[in-house]
């Protein structure tokens, strides 16, 4: 214990001595993989021009304290905080999973109802075939495939001077047991490709711009968030994304281009992911919108931030694609990028007074914008927009929040000085707000009257009718710093109906622990050890 003592009271020491009156320091190391650490507060100013501390010395008096070998492929985590003259310091250490939590912000967000999701998120339920079609894959359609994959070969391989890496396909029984896994039959272009060829690692190859994963770890991580799963395939590979409450982006779903194709959600049992490519994962989809088509083959980042775009009517699609391009000597990939490069853009800026939201290209395709650099803003603007779904301003002076009701935004993150609600009161789609930057206090007591008002965050401004909260009919999850939150409790105003909550801000680790349990959650840090010292 004396080593590790030493270390963390010369690294407050350090600090403290730099000038840090109030912050906090968070640290991981790994034997393997490396080590990491970020800053908030005075100690976050600090750590910008310097450099980071020793985590390995740190962590292996850790190790040694907690009795782990020091090369064990483990990760131990740990945090500082200083406050004025005094130090806390807390540490654990658990297996190494691509999906550890390597900060501390699950001690500051707490689920009280697992199932709740927020608007166009719900998890999806599996779902069977009421009578299973047991015929074979069309015979034609295999020939065709395996004619074009085998012109894809050749060409490959005459052009790269070798031939591609293909597994070889797969069987009619194997094809049935991945969709008894699944659920239900797949797409016939799909099968008869599986058929010819069993995977292909390739992200530019067969299908262009994806690889295409063995259909048996498909049929294992379809729909499955387990963190044991992705971390034995592979992160690409997990049937869908863990659609976390806490998100600072992708809450809202935005409209694929063109309207209509895909279903506007995030994820659906009958999108069925075939491979992935950098941040994106490919799916074929057979729950398409009202003008899309079954089998459509869809591409979006699991992390849920853009809309699922359409990239062609299906895997046969893909294919003939791929093999029309090699033939000319063209690049399939190309081809799909240009495709997306047309599609009007849906987020849009105004920066600066001399812009305005009527000269906006594309106005009617915009779905998120967002207003900075003016002294103030008139939401009536927003008229012009018929789609708009997101809204980020940042003004210096004022704002007039008269947003139309024909408007259906659904998240507003407002920045000003001063806050008027008023004339925000009704909007019937409104469902996340977050405010921030003002000088005075806010009234929030018109938040009540919006009906769709599902996540609320003022935990960077000061709200003079606070108990308000309590009474906003449709909220779900609250944001607020810790004295919020004791005055909310204080005043018997915290919000019977919250499905989630999040701390925002300096607060000691005890004080942590007791606000989840206020909230009757435990954060899992309570039996955590925490060593305290005064500088």
């Amino acid at each position: 214990m004396t080593e590790l003592i030493e270390q963390v009271e010369n690294l407050a020491r350090e600090f403290a001595a730099r000038g840090a009156t109030a912050g906090t320091l968070e640290m991981h190391h790994n034997a393997v993989s490396g080590y990491g650490a970020r800053a908030h507060g005075s100690i976050g100013t600090l750590m910008l021009p310097r450099k980071w501390p020793d985590t390995a010395a740190i962590s292996a008096a850790v190790r040694a304290e907690l009795g782990v070998d020091k090369d064990a492929d483990d990760l131990v985590q740990m945090r500082l905080r200083v406050r004025g003259d005094s130090y806390e310091f807390q540490y654990r250490c658990q297996s190494q999973h691509y999906e550890n939590e390597l900060g501390w912000d699950f001690t500051r967000q707490v689920i009280r109802d697992p199932t709740y999701r927020y608007p166009g998120h719900a998890v999806p339920s599996p779902v069977a075939d009421e009578n299973p079609d047991g015929r074979p894959t069309d015979p034609e359609l295999v020939a065709t495939v395996a004619d074009l994959v085998r012109e894809y070969v050749e060409l490959r391989s005459r052009q790269d001077g070798h031939a591609p890496q293909l597994g070889a396909g797969i069987t009619e029984a194997e094809i049935a047991a991945a969709e008894s896994r699944i659920g239900f039959r797949l797409p016939e272009e799909l099968r008869a490709l599986y058929r010819v060829v069993g995977y292909d690692d390739d992200d530019r190859g067969l299908l262009a711009f994806t690889a295409l994963q063995p259909l048996a770890i498909i049929a294992a991580t379809h729909l499955n968030d387990d963190i044991e799963v992705a971390d034995h395939y592979g992160a690409g590979t997990v049937g869908a994304w863990r659609d976390s409450l806490f998100a600072d982006f992708g809450r809202t779903v935005l409209e694929s281009w063109p309207h209509g194709v895909v279903r506007r959600i995030s994820r659906s049992p009958k999108w069925v992911i075939i491979g992935s490519s950098d941040r994106d994962v490919t799916a074929v989809d057979l729950d398409p919108g009202p003008i899309g088509v079954s089998g459509q083959v869809i591409e979006f980042e699991p992390d849920g931030l853009g809309a699922a775009v359409r990239r062609d009517d299906s895997v046969l699609a893909m294919l003939r694609r791929t093999v029309e391009s090699l033939r000319v000597g063209e690049s399939a990939f190309e081809y799909y990028n240009a495709e997306i490069a047309d599609h009007p853009n849906m987020h849009a800026y105004l920066r600066g007074a001399g812009e305005s939201v009527a000269e906006l290209a594309g106005a009617i395709a915009v779905q998120s914008l967002t207003v900075d650099g003016r002294d103030s803003f008139d939401a009536a603007e927003l008229a012009a927009l018929p789609l708009l779904r997101q809204l980020e301003v940042r003004v210096a002076e004022s704002v007039r929040l008269s947003v139309p009701h024909t408007v259906p935004l659904e998240q507003l993150r407002l920045t000003a000085p001063r806050i008027d609600l008023h004339p925000l009161a009704g909007h019937p789609a409104l469902w996340d707000l977050s405010l921030s930057g003002t000088t005075e206090p806010v009234r929030i007591s018109p938040l009540a009257t919006l009906p769709a008002l599902q996540r609320l965050d003022i935990s960077e401004i000061e709200v003079s009718d606070l108990e308000t909260v309590a009474t906003l009919p449709a909220l779900r999850v609250l944001v607020a710093t810790m004295r919020q939150w004791r005055l909310l409790r204080d005043r018997d105003a915290v919000p019977a109906g919250l499905a989630a909550a999040q701390l925002v801000g300096d607060a000691a680790f005890g004080d942590e622990i007791a606000w989840a349990a206020d909230l009757g959650v435990d954060p899992g840090t309570a039996s955590l050890p925490i060593m305290r010292g005064t500088l």
